[in-house]
């Protein structure tokens, strides 16, 4: 009996033992695996930390790098306007050197302008075809001034400035040469593509600038720089306006071609051959002295007849002087004829003395006896 009570409580002994080996086991193991998660907590924060400074470290990278690209753009723009504005868009002048190349190839832009001087016996009639040819054409007479008198046969003449398209100049100078007597024609031709090429592109520069200050001027807050900007869009404005004015006389130049036309009348036109034989030219020349003596001749009879009153009276005066002339030329002869028969006849009694008188009785009686005849 005392041993069996004895083997019980060694059992409940090693049982015992055992429940606090495990107890104090259990008891390790939690204390490890809350060192562990301790360490696992305190390492943690530690991993973010350098996560989060990585990322942010990033993020600033890429936004310095956002921030330069932008303000390489912006600093690019800014220099291509400011390029834009000082040297007319030459950086985009250069680029488009090709495709301007083939605009001037195919496209040229060139003014012509023509002299012509003109004969015509029919001078109403031919300013009145050539105003009909104007007007049929779609072109304009510029100025015009004519001088001469056709009630007093003064011959006259027309200074012109003609403008006509010039797709229809050439038919315009043909229906010239058909109605009139061609003595002088010239023509020069001006190729202003370049020039026409380069306002196109100042032009462009300029709005873009005028877009670009525009958006600006929206923008700004500050009263100094809104008044900045508009004196530069003052300016911009100014310059367009001008290069726009150059570009239309340019298409009016372009498109119109000019002819300055001189129109003579005439009442025998003149011969314009290049090239006379010998025979022709003899035949020529004195066509031309026959001509200028019939012309002489009939100049002077107008003349003549014109002033023949004046002429008459002329006439008159001169037979009235010539006549009283003569009357005075004669009575001065007679005058000095008596003069003379006076002189002589004392110079006779002087020298003969005492026959003077028988001389003078002599004649008395002679006076006596033609007057008792009588």
């Amino acid at each position: 009996m005392k041993k069996k009570m004895k083997t019980n409580r060694t059992r409940k002994m090693s049982i015992l033992l055992l429940a606090m080996l495990l107890a104090f086991t259990l008891s390790g193991c939690g204390a490890s695996s809350k060192n562990f998660e301790a360490a696992a907590d305190s390492a943690a924060p530690e991993e973010m930390k350098e996560a989060e400074y990585e990322v942010t470290e990033d993020a600033v990278a890429e936004d310095d790098a956002m921030d330069t690209e932008m303000t390489d753009e912006v600093t690019e723009e800014a220099v291509a306007e400011d390029d834009a504005m000082d040297t007319g868009m030459m950086d985009e002048a250069a680029g488009a050197g090709e495709v301007q190349a083939e605009t001037v190839q195919s496209n040229e832009k060139i003014i012509y302008t023509y002299n012509y001087s003109v004969e015509t016996k029919q001078f109403d009639t031919f300013m009145d075809v050539v105003q009909k040819r104007i007007n049929e054409y779609g072109g304009y007479l510029e100025s015009s001034e004519t001088n001469g008198n056709q009630e007093m046969n003064i011959l006259r003449y027309a200074n012109m400035v003609i403008r006509i398209p010039a797709d229809k100049m050439h038919s315009f100078l043909d229906m010239v040469k058909e109605n009139s007597n061609v003595t002088y024609s010239s023509s020069s031709t001006e190729n202003v593509t370049l020039s026409y090429v380069d306002m196109q592109s100042h032009i462009k520069a300029l709005k873009t600038e005028q877009e670009t200050l525009m958006g600006i001027l929206e923008r700004a807050e500050k009263l100094k720089d809104i008044i900045t900007i508009q004196n530069q869009l003052t300016n911009i404005r100014y310059e367009l306006e001008s290069y726009e004015s150059q570009l239309r006389v340019y298409d009016n130049r372009i498109n119109y071609s000019t002819l300055y036309l001189d129109v003579n009348e005439v009442e025998r036109e003149t011969n314009v051959a290049t090239e006379l034989t010998y025979g022709e030219e003899i035949r020529q020349g004195l066509s031309d002295t026959m001509y200028d003596i019939g012309q002489g001749l009939r100049s002077f009879s107008i003349w003549f007849i014109v002033n023949l009153p004046i002429l008459l009276i002329w006439a008159v005066v001169l037979v009235i002087i010539v006549l009283i002339s003569r009357a005075l030329f004669k009575a001065g002869a007679k005058r000095a004829a008596r003069r003379e028969a006076s002189r002589r006849g004392a110079s006779d009694q002087v020298g003969t003395g005492g026959s003077w008188t028988a001389q003078t009785e002599k004649k008395q009686t002679e006076q006596d006896g033609t007057d008792g005849n009588k």
